[in-house]
């Protein structure tokens, strides 16, 4: 009988384990697929005001530090808006008294110079209509309960908001360079879906201005949209695209070289309402399963690619714990671990389907640490005194991964029990386990999984695990043995900030026999374990 060495990660946990191992196989020799890191991005409505304040700046720095993050959006480009008491929105656009325009790309630059200097990149939204350039007898996005006051038009002069446009591309390619830019992407508008119906012709002729201009500047730069959120939309919108008449040339068909979608686990208006709904990663696997038949039907977009550019377990994202305390699930672990359950799952759905995901962004920011408040339950990536909340603590997990995806075989994709794994340019091996079903109410039970990895070529190993768990690397759950401080003046900062760096729960060193390796790993119900096998 060959000898096969067993690490075991038992987990500091009061509960009752599984009999009988879950199996999974992994084949270091066998990649399947390229690492796309298409989760590394996040937006707010808040993120360019608080770009230029000190929570914002110590998101990014973050950002930059683990590597957690890569392209950034926010709404209100060309714009300006008031939202939570502050100006969110970038003022660029205004006419003298002759009515000729003034430009000022002052604060723009300054907030994207932000970003770049950091390497992460924008998403540039050219929305919304600046005031002198809005048509006046229009109605508010009236399909979007998510409260966003804009107006959905098209502007009263054409010329010069094509001109416009114009000048807002070519001051960020004299600004950052055009191979800089050229990575970026250029969104038409945001969540478009309440656009009226009778005027939705507008909209497709804003959409082919707005192509025109950004690449009239330079062909390279990357154009799409409409970043809305209902399949219905998404299909005329597409068939404009493919088969429809283009209002600047007269030709069939726009260019567009990604798609964009928004996809929320449920709508905050639901919240305290019956019957109860639970965010689950099958809604968002179903609705890109759609989307991969709808995308089928049109042969000159093969190729396209396809964003999530806007998703969370809820939208609604200023609705806090307090009033609907559902939402505890942005403050703690469920969040995270959703997360990566559905990173493994949008893998399947490109492995099995062909069809890619190449953006997942994540809709939340900083706006608890600006306030100072704590696990109020808003979308954020942080809360106060810039403490990560644990979604952002797996992105950073995430990030960790290495540059190719290797075979896992075990239980299908979308159960309780996964594992993804992957293979660094210097042959070690990371995998992220997890334990996670939405349903779970009893968090007192364990499984066992047995992880056999094969095709190793080294004889011995370092073997570091990260758990977060409810007693590690959890920031939620070590502010709740504080009492749960409502503000920085009562609460433990520095050890917070402690439990907010993601720390090693264990290191081994382990020989492997005939190109084996045995990890057995007892996994409580809403946990999970970065693996590292180094060399």
């Amino acid at each position: 009988m060959k000898l096969q060495f067993i690490l075991y990660s038992f987990f500091l946990w009061m509960g009752t384990a599984s009999s009988q191992p879950i199996k999974f196989e992994v084949n270091t020799d066998s990649i399947i697929g390229k690492n796309t890191y298409f989760w590394k991005a996040s937006g707010t409505d808040l993120l360019y005001a608080l770009s230029e304040k000190q929570s914002g700046q110590a998101l990014l720095d973050r950002m930059e530090t683990t590597k957690s993050c890569i392209y950034l959006r926010n709404h209100y480009t060309l714009s300006r808006h008031i939202r939570e008491g502050v100006e969110v929105g970038i003022h660029v656009y205004s006419e003298d008294e002759n009515g000729d325009p003034i430009y000022d790309f002052t604060r723009i630059n300054r907030i994207y110079g932000e970003f770049v200097k950091r390497g992460l990149k924008p998403i540039v939204e050219c929305d919304y209509m600046p005031y002198q350039l809005q048509q006046g007898a229009t109605n508010s996005n009236v399909s979007n309960d998510e409260n966003i006051g804009v107006k959905n038009s098209g502007p009263v002069d054409w010329d010069k908001w094509h001109d416009l446009l114009v000048a807002f591309t070519k001051n960020l390619v004299d600004t950052f360079g055009a191979e800089e830019v050229r990575t970026w992407y250029f969104e038409v508008w945001n969540e478009p879906d309440g656009w009226e119906q009778s005027d939705i012709a507008t909209f497709y002729k804003l959409y082919d201005v707005f192509v025109d201009a950004v690449t009239s500047v330079d062909p390279k730069l990357k154009v799409g949209g409409p970043a809305c959120y209902h399949e219905w939309f998404m299909k005329e919108f597409l068939d404009h695209v493919a088969y429809g008449t283009n209002f600047v040339t007269g030709e069939i068909g726009s260019r567009i070289d990604f798609i964009s979608y928004h996809i929320y686990g449920l709508s905050g208006s639901w919240l305290n309402n019956e019957p109860v709904i639970k965010p689950q990663v099958q809604r968002f696997t179903q609705s890109v399963l759609w989307m991969s038949r709808l995308l089928k039907n049109y042969e000159n977009l093969r190729g396209v690619e396809f964003h999530i550019n806007e998703w969370g377990m809820s939208s609604h994202y200023q609705k806090t714990v307090a009033d609907y305390p559902d939402l505890i699930y942005r403050n703690n672990e469920e969040s995270a671990l959703f997360l990566v359950k559905l990173v493994d799952c949008l893998f399947a759905i490109e492995d099995n389907y062909d069809f890619p995901t190449n953006m997942l962004l994540y809709w939340g920011g900083a706006w608890e640490a600006e306030k100072g408040e704590f696990f109020k339950g808003l979308r954020t990536l942080t809360t106060a005194g810039n403490i990560p909340k644990p979604i952002l603590t797996a992105y950073e997990m995430l990030a960790m991964l290495g540059e190719d995806r290797i075979a896992v075989k075990g239980q299908p994709k979308g159960g309780r029990l996964g594992v993804i794994a992957t293979k660094s340019l210097n042959n070690e091996i990371e995998m992220i386990a997890y334990n996670y079903n939405e349903t779970d109410e009893d968090t007192n039970i364990s499984d066992t999984l047995e992880i056999n990895i094969s095709g190793l070529t080294n004889r011995s190993y370092s073997v570091e695990e990260y758990s977060m768990d409810r007693e590690n690397n959890n920031t939620y759950r070590a502010w709740v043995k504080q009492g749960s401080p409502n503000t920085l003046g009562d609460a433990d900062l520095k050890a917070l900030q402690t439990a907010s760096e993601l720390k090693a729960t264990k290191i081994l060193s382990r020989n492997c026999t005939n190109h084996h390796l045995k990890i057995i790993t007892i996994l409580p119900r809403k946990s999970m374990v970065l693996i590292k096998i180094k060399n």
